[in-house]
């Protein structure tokens, strides 16, 4: 074999060290946040704490054809978001409830910051409005790895 294709393997070999999972976190550590196809047109990212515990969930529309989330003109149908919200966290799991928010923002350009929100003991769920359902969906925890307290106490 030649010096110059011994050169080349070794240049491809160590110039991606991401091929896959395995050898990602090897270079790099444990994920910070990963995500998941739960709909084949809506994708969850889940966001961890050091521990490796859940500390945030979002749950976007898919851009169709593409890994992409969806551009925020796509929305996922209400009745569908709850739907998921209680497939990633049961009610039963929240603790008890205490509120519900609705938030009513202006943001230019496009007027993204209203939605509603719903706090429980353990957890809070927001969702950002959009025409006909919601544009993102969050769900976030109370723990103290989740960075600041999210005034559920």
């Amino acid at each position: 074999m030649s010096l110059g294709l011994i050169l080349l393997a070794i240049a491809v070999v160590g110039s991606f060290p991401a091929r896959n999972p395995q050898t990602f976190r090897e270079r790099y550590g444990k994920p910070l946040s990963e995500t998941f196809l739960v709909r084949p047109d809506i994708v969850v990212s889940a966001f961890y704490g050091p521990s490796g515990n859940t500390c945030e969930l979002a749950i976007v529309p898919k851009d169709p054809g593409t890994i992409f989330t969806a551009p925020n003109s796509l929305t996922i149908d209400n009745r569908r978001l709850e739907e998921i919200e209680n497939e990633l966290v049961p009610e039963g799991e929240r603790g008890k409830f205490k509120i519900t928010n609705v938030i009513d923002a202006s943001c230019p350009p496009e007027n993204h910051c209203s939605g509603i929100e719903y706090r429980w003991e353990k957890i809070v769920i927001s969702r950002n409005d959009g025409d006909g359902g919601s544009r993102l969906g969050l769900i976030r925890w109370n723990r103290d790895e989740c960075g600041k307290k999210l005034g559920l106490d």
